[in-house]
Order: structure tokens, then sequence, then C-alpha cells
């Protein structure tokens, strides 16, 4: 058995977040945020973001295994994401999931300036912190009622 790690893991990859509707919250993080998507489909959107990746699934649409290859059966992407029973609780009662993300500014003037940006486009803007490093962080909702936060330097020793 190894006692130690294969290799030293780079950085998070990719993460995502789960929408009740998916075309709404497309539009929203490519034309409110102005991301660009790799690609989108009825299950899912892609955002690169840096060395990372932020991926869009619709609610319910991710606890079947996927084969994105048939030509090689041994492939499958295995299902994730709520289960059918909770995706039925979750679309009558939404708040019970506001999941979390937090995306990247160089400094404060520009966390400000999405903050103001954000206003303006009529998206609930719900907090906002000056962390002990000096990084400044905005909140706000995205249409599905996730925690959205756009941060400047300083939050964390790495950024």
């Amino acid at each position: 058995m190894a006692t130690q790690p294969p290799s030293k893991i780079s950085h998070m990859l990719e993460t995502c977040i789960y929408c009740k509707d998916l075309p709404n919250s497309i539009s929203f993080y490519t034309n409110t945020l102005g991301l660009i998507p790799l690609f989108t489909n009825d299950r899912m959107a892609c955002y690169p973001l840096g060395n990372t990746t932020l991926l869009l699934f619709a609610l319910g649409e991710t606890y079947d295994d996927v084969n994105p290859n048939p030509s090689k059966p041994q492939n499958v992407v295995p299902k994730h994401g709520p289960s059918s029973e909770i995706v039925d609780s979750l679309i009558k009662d939404w708040r019970q999931l506001r999941q979390h993300f937090c995306l990247a500014v160089e400094d404060r003037k520009d966390a400000e300036r999405w903050e103001d940006y954000l206003r303006e486009r009529n998206v609930k803007v719900t907090g906002r912190n000056e962390w002990p490093k000096g990084g400044y962080s905005v909140y706000f909702d995205d249409p599905d009622g996730n925690v959205g936060e756009i941060a400047s330097r300083g939050i964390w020793p790495h950024h």
C-alpha cells in the first residue's frame, strides 16, 4: 500500500453549480458576468476561467452515468449531484441549496466596479466584506439563488 500520494495536486481543475433553469443561468453567466462558454448543451455549460473551469449543470440531469465516448464502453463519468428525491425537494424550495462560488479580480477597485455594475444590471447584491489582509469581496445572488462572490487579491495567501 502506498504511503504517499502518487503526485502533487496542482489546482482545482473544475467545480460545478447545479441550476434549476439552465438556459436562464447560461444567459446570466454569459451576458451579465461576461464569461465565454467553451460549449453549452441541454445538460450543461462549460466556462474556462484561468486554469480552472466552471461547469453549470441542469438540476436532475447528472444522476445517470454518462459515457462520452461510446466506442470505448469502459469510459464512464459517474453520476453525481442531488438524487431525484432531493431534486424534487429543491425544486419546491431552491433556497435550501444556495451553493457558493468566488470569482477573482485583481484589486479592490475592480471588485467595487463589479458591485456597481451588478446593481446597475438589477442583480441582487447581498453583502460585501473587507478582509483582514486587504482583500475586498462583493456577494450577489445568481438566477438560481446561489451565492456568487467577486473578490480582489488579499482574501487568501495565494490570491
